[in-house]
């Protein structure tokens, strides 16, 4: 069993400060370019919201790729990307200001600066499991939810079988780590944290049976990367 490291949000806040000028070579680099598929992915659905025009939040959004993502799949929405980490911020804002129709900002998950049912669909890529409270974080996002809005979560999970499992621990456990530091050269360990928090954090199921108890309804999930990444949706009723 991995022991879960430290979520406190200065620390988080902090390492991905750190990391944002590698944050983007290296997704790209562990995911060998799959990441924009699942994105894309995602994408398409939280659009079927947004068919009619609308407002989106990505919460957690790091360098913008969600929120492009978003924007390239429902062209007539008005899409808010948030994250409290300001270099990545700043990255990010770079890569939209062409795109027209998004709108980067500063928040915390934990405390977003929206009224309620201010958002017809909320995405968070592989950020919910960053945040201190998950529960907490889950509450928030339903807040800023209109009723029959839908909530999008991409997070990575460890693969199911032995020999998922085994590969889990030798590229996640071994290899990302070793590559993070080579490659990222930064104070915080974060290619160590992120394995490790994957391998502590909620299973698919749990994850799912915690948005029920948050408050939301019609939730669904499905698995992708042979099981090494979830996609999680669920409704504010």
């Amino acid at each position: 069993m991995v022991t879960p490291p430290p979520k406190a949000s200065s620390r988080i806040q902090a390492m991905f400060s750190d990391i944002s000028p590698h944050y983007d070579f290296m997704n790209g680099l562990m995911t060998a370019g799959r990441h924009h598929a699942w994105r894309r992915a995602v994408a398409r659905e939280a659009a079927r919201d947004l068919a009619s025009g609308g407002i989106a939040l990505d919460a957690c959004t790091g360098t913008g790729d969600f929120a492009l993502a978003i924007r390239r799949e429902a062209p007539g929405a008005t899409v808010v990307g948030t994250d409290f980490a300001g270099e990545m911020l700043r990255i990010g804002l770079k890569k939209v200001e062409r795109a027209g129709g998004i709108f980067l900002g500063r928040a915390d998950t934990l405390r977003l600066p929206f009224r309620d049912a201010s958002f017809r669909a909320v995405t968070i890529g592989w950020g919910i499991r960053n945040v201190e409270d998950t529960a907490a974080g889950l509450r928030e996002l339903a807040r800023v939810l209109q009723p029959g809005g839908r909530l999008h979560i991409l997070e990575s999970s460890v693969p199911r079988g032995v020999l998922g499992r085994l590969g889990f621990r030798v590229y996640c456990l071994g290899i990302v780590p070793w590559l993070g530091r080579l490659l990222s050269r930064t104070p915080h360990d974060a290619y160590s944290y992120l394995p490790r928090s994957v391998a502590a954090f909620h299973t698919p199921e749990s994850l799912a049976s915690l948005m029920r108890d948050c408050g939301f309804t019609a939730v669904s999930w499905r698995t992708m990367a042979l099981g090494g990444v979830s996609w999680h949706s669920g409704t504010r009723p």
